[in-house]
């Protein structure tokens, strides 16, 4: 009786065991793949966001020969999408990228984007029944529109391999719950309402209104981990055992914050994401502002006001702008090479102008890189009182000799004030976002970026609007003579590869070659 407990008791134990670390993995592995697919998803519909926007930008409305070109050229650019149009106030197509179009029926509300002009909603043919689609729509003010129509089975790749063992089924929807396509992994699933599904997952995207819900049924995970069972029970008791308490240790262990930054640093998770900067006198791309994210290992992205702080009091935001500054030149040199109108920003906080290793950083990140010194500029805010004035000018003196900028962020909300400017010798100024908010509210906040505007003017210095939102802020600063600016008007914060396709969409290196060899 006691060998046939003792036999049996660690077989029970056993399997519990393997059923806990099924359980474990399957979670994560389902999270990995619904990150995975909405990664894909996200890189799809940005390439459609930003053929759109390329053509908003460019005020496409009539049929010109000149207009069809660009909406020629923009579809190449969003291969996955089925068709883009110029539609007219009453909705009827005026040209299509395919020729003749067919009528599209509303299935869902329309939903806002990130971008102020752009919506997104679910589409049909004309109530055939038939699958749906996605269509994003530049809004113009008359009526108008832009719309790209992207099929809904074009978004969901067929297969993500390494990321699940079992078969699962892939949905996409909107935000409000409105399906727009699923798929199967594998044809062997059957899948019906009644199906228990063991496992589920939903990622939502912080860039549309869209959810992903991954769900495995209970036949596919059976299927896949019956063998595990057995050779596990046959043979590898220990060892599995040994494993799995090995694994479940691990995944338990606990570390610090300080602890989690370094690892996230030595991992290479800490990327850029970068904002769009303006020439709003002509529409025309200036450059951007590179700015920190931390993607976790499950893909959660984290804002800088998540782990900035304890990074500038533990001292790693130095690695981590070491990182950025490493992850804009293997992002961007590509697109900046060819391009020398288009510059790079960075932010330094004011333990940067204390030392001269930033200068090293800079010098080792871009001695050979294909992005040229004089594309990069350096921010530093005046939010953070500079403990050493004549120690970071010299500082700036020897960035600046390198061929690099020095801007003074946040101008106006800080400690330095005109003494900044008069003793640090910075080459632009940087509008805060609390002055442009006010415009046409506060009389006393616009007083400010008249005489901000004046005194760039004497000085000769750049000066850029951050976080404009609105048309009117936009009309007012380019009104006032201010030429350069970013905000979610034009574009939010974008990853690597959609600022890549924006670049490359609104600075073509054959027409500016065209251009130059004309002149």
């Amino acid at each position: 009786m006691a060998a046939a407990v003792i036999s049996v008791v660690p077989l029970i134990g056993l399997n519990a065991l393997l059923w806990l670390h099924i359980k474990a993995n399957e979670d994560r592995q389902v999270e990995d793949a619904a990150e995975a697919i909405m990664s894909q998803v996200h890189g799809r519909l940005d390439s459609a966001m930003t053929a759109l926007i390329s053509l908003g930008v460019k005020d496409v409305r009539s049929c010109s020969q000149e207009n069809r070109d660009h909406i020629s050229q923009a579809a190449a650019r969003a291969p996955f999408s089925q068709e883009i149009a110029i539609v007219d106030p009453e909705g009827e197509v005026r040209c299509s990228s395919v020729g003749r179009s067919r009528v599209l029926r509303e299935i869902s509300p329309q939903h806002d984007t990130l971008h102020p002009k752009v919506t997104m909603d679910v589409v049909d043919h004309g109530g055939d029944n038939g699958p749906t689609h996605i269509r994003l729509a530049w809004n113009y003010a008359d009526g108008s529109s832009i719309r790209v129509v992207i099929p809904g089975s074009e978004l969901i790749p067929p297969i993500i391999v390494g990321k699940l063992q079992s078969g699962f089924l892939t949905q996409l929807m909107l935000a409000d719950g409105t399906l727009i396509a699923g798929r199967l992994s594998s044809q062997d699933i059957s899948i019906s309402e009644s199906t228990p599904r063991v496992f589920e997952a939903s990622r939502g995207s912080e860039r549309y209104p869209l959810a992903i819900k991954i769900s495995i049924p209970s036949t596919a995970l059976l299927r896949t981990y019956q063998e595990l069972f057995i050779y596990g029970n046959a043979g590898g008791a220990v060892m599995a055992l040994f494993a799995v308490l090995l694994a479940w240790g691990v995944s338990r262990r606990i570390e610090g914050p300080e602890r989690e930054i370094a690892e996230g640093i030595r991992k290479g998770q800490f990327i850029a994401y970068y904002q769009p900067v303006i020439d709003i006198s002509n529409g025309n791309l200036l450059g951007c502002e590179a700015l920190v994210r931390w993607r976790k290992a499950d893909g959660t992205i984290i804002s800088p006001a998540g782990f900035i702080a304890l990074a500038e009091k533990s001292g790693q935001i130095y690695d981590i702008t070491r990182s950025v500054m490493k992850r804009g030149r293997e992002d961007l040199e590509r697109v900046y090479e060819g391009r020398p109108e288009l510059k790079l920003s960075f932010n330094l906080i004011a333990g940067h102008f204390a030392s001269f290793d930033v200068i090293n950083d800079v010098s080792t990140v871009f001695a050979d890189s294909r992005i040229r010194m004089n594309q990069l500029v350096f921010e530093v805010t005046e939010r953070e009182e500079l403990p050493n004035i004549a120690r970071a000018r010299v500082v700036i003196a020897r960035l600046q000799e390198l061929g690099a900028q020095v801007a003074l962020d946040d101008v106006g909300t800080g400690h330095g004030g005109l003494s900044y400017l008069l003793k640090l010798g910075v080459d632009q100024m940087k509008i805060d976002k609390m002055f442009v908010d006010a415009i046409g509210t506060d009389r006393y906040s616009t007083a400010i970026i008249d005489s901000l505007v004046r005194l760039a003017s004497e000085m000769s210095m750049d000066l850029v609007a951050e976080g404009v939102e609105t048309q009117e802020q936009v009309e007012y600063l380019r009104a006032k003579g201010v030429r350069a600016a970013q905000g979610y008007i034009f574009a939010p914060p974008l990853p690597a590869k959609a600022y890549a396709a924006l670049a490359e969409a609104m600075c073509p290196l054959k027409q500016r070659g065209q251009a130059s060899d004309a002149a």
